[in-house]
């Protein structure tokens, strides 16, 4: 496979993950309240069908639970992307006895199956929490299935403090959070909306804990008014309520339908144009007749191909996002300076960054420096994994001048990570050490841990690449180096030293600490939203 056809959309899968979680499960849902509307004659209320499935879980334990308590409540949702089956998620809601203390056991599992140019990728999510009856969080435990090694989660509340142990590849991070008293877990919506069903005009913002990301977030519901729905079981009347979800690296947007008893039955997103149905247990394990490729749904198609793109020195784009701003999500920074155009369009003009590279008007070479996070490791980024710094030498030899030893890493690693492949969803550095494959993700990754092993600081950069196979412009992941006062681009998947102007930025991140995946939330912001024409290229 080319190596310039390595692109991040895994981030897109994990976007999806995160969303489904915090939006699109619906917990503690009660006997439908909803009012058929043309409902055929033998549909079951999508609640009276739900009761009629067995009644069998089997959570991911939070602590030591009795084997012997009550199966409790399941739900089970259905997933699609553009109308196509991706999924399912699966909640349960059960009561536990801690020393005569009633307390409420919460768990969900989201499960997606879809492809990524061509080759077919799982992801999981499994989460388990204890709470008080009122909501109050108590403890957790969330698993990831994303790498070769899943990610585990444990954390508990202590006071004012939210406790996390984060464990990936073997490498444990600890850390803990502010947890104020109005907090609550990763399940908060659903249970506001099923203690006080919403009515029409209604607002509500609730603080809760976002799934994957481990960070606080706000989440602010606008009831609108009652409005027929469509469901999978046929058309309901259901309260129509829009949902604005602000946490750490972006913002989500997207539409519920919930019952009268609070039961939210259907979701819709922009993104990805991402739909859940509340169903039954049988219909939400069906297995769809076709994969959904995420890869070329996301890519934005170009009309003309892109002539020697990735050697190219300066570039000037047209951008249109649809309901968007693209000026304040594409960032201006040394090699590519953002002008807005008008609400929903903005020009972008791209310049290959070297070390020689004259300073731009008004660029100072202190811009944006290096933190300690873009030094050290971290439990996706090990640059102190012995066989990494033994790679790191290897690679670079008795190279001292800066540079030249990083391009030489990025040339390693576009050799070393022979097996270019989509299979994997995110993997550590450690794990592409070890395995020797991956795409763009793996590669930016292993390249950060080495550079960052020879004392360079190092970052991801997110955003998009040209794909000459795909004409057009794919999610990608590459590596900044700070060298000289400034930050250079790196990408191991072309190994050429360096970038062309064939590359837009989003955002960067270190990967560091609990919120290490919501550095990629801005790639939801244009997912299926972006328009790209070329304007010049040199």
């Amino acid at each position: 496979m080319h190596c310039e056809a390595m692109r991040f959309t895994r981030a897109i899968t994990r976007l999806m993950a995160c969303f489904i979680l915090v939006v699109g499960v619906g917990l503690l849902a009660a006997t439908g309240c909803g009012q058929p509307a043309q409902q055929p004659a033998a549909t079951l209320e999508p609640q009276e069908a739900l009761k009629r499935e067995e009644r069998k879980t089997e959570p991911a334990a939070v602590d030591q639970a009795s084997s012997s308590e009550p199966a409790g409540k399941e739900d089970w949702d259905a997933y699609f992307i553009q109308g196509v089956r991706v999924g399912y998620a699966r909640t349960t809601q059960r009561e536990v006895d801690d020393e005569g203390r009633k307390l409420l056991r919460i768990e969900g599992e989201s499960r997606m199956n879809v492809k990524r140019f061509g080759q077919a990728t799982d992801l999981g999510f499994e989460v388990s929490t204890l709470e008080t009856p009122d909501g109050k969080l108590l403890s957790l435990a969330s698993t990831t299935e994303m790498g070769p090694q899943p990610t585990d989660v444990k954390g508990w509340v202590e006071g004012e403090k939210l406790h996390l142990q984060i464990t990936t590849a073997g490498k444990t991070a600890e850390s803990e959070i502010d947890w104020p008293a109005e907090a609550r877990g990763y399940f908060a919506m659903e249970q506001e909306l099923a203690r006080q069903p919403m009515q029409p005009g209604e607002r509500r913002r609730l603080l809760a804990l976002m799934p994957m990301v481990d960070a606080l977030g706000t989440i602010e519901l606008v009831a609108a008014d009652y409005e027929v729905a469509e469901l999978l079981a046929g058309s309901y009347e259901l309260l129509r309520i829009d949902c604005t979800i602000e946490q750490p690296g972006g913002k989500l947007e997207e539409t519920l339908w919930a019952d009268c008893s609070g039961a939210v039955l259907k979701t819709y997103s922009p993104l990805m144009q991402m739909s859940s149905y509340r169903t039954t247990k049988a219909v939400a394990l069906e297995k769809p007749e076709g994969l959904f490729d995420l890869g070329d749904a996301s890519t934005v198609k170009l009309a003309l191909p892109l002539k020697n793109a990735h050697g190219s020195k300066r570039a000037r784009y047209r951008v249109e996002l649809t309901d968007g701003d693209p000026a304040s999500l594409f960032e201006s920074a040394p090699g590519q300076r953002v002008k807005s155009t008008g609400p929903n369009s903005a020009e972008i003009t791209v310049e290959a960054l070297r070390p020689d590279t004259p300073l731009a008007a008004g660029e100072t070479p202190s811009v944006s420096p290096p933190t300690d996070a873009d030094r050290e490791a971290n439990r996706l980024i090990q640059s102190d994994d012995p066989k990494i710094v033994a790679m790191a030498r290897e690679a670079a030899g008795d190279e001292q001048d800066p540079w030249k030893a990083a391009a030489a890493l990025e040339r390693y690693v576009h050799d070393v990570v022979r097996a270019k492949n989509y299979s994997t969803a995110f993997a550590s550095a450690s794990e592409v050490a070890e395995s020797r494959e991956g795409d763009c993700t793996e590669h930016a990754v292993l390249l950060a841990a080495l550079a960052r092993a020879l004392r360079i600081p190092a970052r991801v950069a997110i955003g998009l690449v040209y794909a000459s196979s795909e004409q057009g412009f794919a999610f990608h992941l590459w590596t900044e180096v700070y060298i000289n006062g400034r930050w250079l681009p790196l990408d191991g998947t072309l190994g050429r030293g360096g970038i062309g102007a064939a590359h837009l930025k989003l955002a960067d991140s270190s990967l560091a600490g609990d919120s290490a995946y919501a550095s990629f939330l801005p790639v939801a912001q244009v997912l299926g939203r972006l328009k790209i024409e070329v304007l010049e290229i040199e």
